[in-house]
C-alpha cells in the first residue's frame, strides 16, 4: 500500500510560489529579447538623427529604467547594472542636448544589448566583461546583428 503525504500549507504555498515566480521570469526573459529588439531599433534611429535626438535619449532611459527594476527583482546584476548605466547616460545626454554620438550613450547601449543577446544564448551575466566604445554608425550595424 502506498502512503500518500499531503503537503502542508507552507510546502504548497512554496511550490506554488516558486512556479509563479519562474513563469514571471521567463516572461522577462521574452521581454528583455522583445526590448533588445527595440533598442537595436533605437540605435539606427539615433545614428541616422540629423537633428535633437531627444525624444530617443528619453525613450532609452524609459525602458532602460524598467529593466533594471526587472533585472533587480531575478536578481540579474550584470543587467540591471547595464541597464542603470544607459538610463545614466540617456538622461545626461538629455539634459545635455548632445547630439547622435554621445559616447556614453552608445557605449552603455552597447553593452546592455550585448549582455541582453548573450543572456538569451545562456552565458552566465556574471562572466561578462565590459563594453567597448565604437563611432555611432559602427555601434549601430554591431546592435543590427
Amino acid at each position: 500500500m502506498k502512503s500518500t503525504r499531503r503537503r502542508s500549507r507552507k510546502e504548497f504555498l512554496q511550490a506554488t510560489s516558486s512556479d509563479g515566480l519562474e513563469e514571471l521570469r521567463l516572461a522577462f526573459h521574452a521581454r528583455l529579447q522583445s526590448d533588445r529588439v527595440h533598442f537595436t531599433t533605437l540605435s539606427a534611429a539615433l545614428a541616422r538623427a540629423e537633428e535633437s535626438p531627444g525624444w530617443i535619449f528619453q525613450d532609452l532611459q524609459f525602458r532602460a529604467h524598467k529593466i533594471r527594476g526587472g533585472a533587480a527583482i531575478f536578481e540579474i546584476a550584470k543587467i540591471e547594472a547595464a541597464a542603470f548605466a544607459l538610463e545614466q547616460a540617456a538622461i545626461s545626454a538629455s539634459l545635455s542636448n548632445a547630439n547622435n554620438t554621445d559616447v556614453g550613450v552608445w557605449t552603455a547601449l552597447e553593452g546592455l544589448v550585448r549582455l541582453m543577446g548573450e543572456l538569451d544564448a545562456g552565458v552566465d551575466p556574471a562572466q561578462l566583461a565590459g563594453a567597448g566604445r565604437a563611432s555611432a554608425m559602427g555601434a549601430a550595424k554591431r546592435l543590427e546583428r
